[in-house]
């Protein structure tokens, strides 16, 4: 193979790489380091998994609401807010610091109470009383489980970048 031909191919690889990234981070934002780190850190939770529970859960605006009430970057329900807050003692003040902190707290309480990350994702969906009644034989809501698919997806995506 000529030295110009292959020049050619890798030029066309690193293009192909750069150009593949950049699709894939505006579709899968890398917003909120600082805050997604501190509350990994705090939490012992996977910076991706985090990421991909806001991508999921909020498509990272901030101030999305949910047509049940739950609000900002991790959708989170005002009464369950309030709890984990005075649970985990991080002020609920509206920035997007403690909006992760406080999802990424009742997570992790989550993850604690179920010990299995499935578990913890639905219950952080559908309220942990569902997830015991499925595991007593009801059939899990279909957009519980395509939440839990949508998360695991992204998280590997973010993986990837």
């Amino acid at each position: 193979m000529a030295k110009t031909t292959r020049s050619l191919i890798i030029l066309t690889v690193i293009a192909l790489i750069t150009v593949s990234y950049f699709v894939a981070i505006s579709y899968f934002p890398l917003s909120y380091r600082a805050e997604i780190k501190e509350a990994s850190q705090r939490y012992g939770l996977e910076e991706e998994l985090i990421r991909a529970v806001i991508l999921v859960e909020s498509s990272y605006r901030e101030d999305a609401v949910s047509h049940a009430g739950a609000e900002g970057l991790m959708q989170m329900m005002p009464e369950t807010r309030k709890w984990i807050s005075s649970k985990v003692g991080v002020a609920s003040d509206g920035s997007a610091r403690s909006e992760i902190l406080l999802g990424c707290g009742y997570l992790r309480y989550l993850l604690d109470l179920t010990g299995d990350e499935t578990d913890a994702l639905m219950s952080y969906n559908a309220g942990y009383s569902n997830v015991l009644k499925w595991k007593e034989g009801e059939t899990p809501f279909p957009e519980t489980v395509e939440y839990v698919r949508r998360v695991n997806f992204a998280r590997k995506i973010y993986h990837l970048i």
